[in-house]
């Protein structure tokens, strides 16, 4: 593993997540990881609500079930559903909470600078 690619994968799970690992309700796990992109699958249990952070790149966030929401600085909350996307570009200061009862399953597309 490069030294790159574990800054990256560091950065999702402490970014996205909060620095709070999402193993009890299935974890996380890299899909797809280049110079291009990292795609992850991340779920975020019932009650979660991850730290404020800017999107240190490109963020595509696709709900595969459940739904999660998003707070953006500026737009203010953002619910998204299974089959929608979130998108938070580079910059854009937000954090991700799950205020249901169930989780939610997210496809995670990070898009890298090169």
């Amino acid at each position: 593993m490069t030294a790159k690619r574990i800054a990256l994968v560091g950065l999702v799970a402490c970014v996205l997540l909060g620095g709070i690992a999402a193993a009890d309700q299935g974890g996380d796990k890299t899909l797809l990881d280049n110079d291009q992109v990292l795609v992850m699958e991340i779920v975020f249990p019932p009650g979660f609500k991850g730290d404020e952070h800017e999107a240190p790149v490109n963020e595509f966030a696709y709900v595969l079930d459940g739904e999660f929401a998003v707070m953006t600085r500026g737009k203010g909350k953002t619910v998204v559903k299974k089959g929608q996307v979130e998108y938070a570009p580079k910059g854009a200061v937000h954090y991700s909470l799950n205020e249901t009862k169930r989780p939610a399953r997210v496809l995670v597309v990070l898009v890298k600078e090169r």
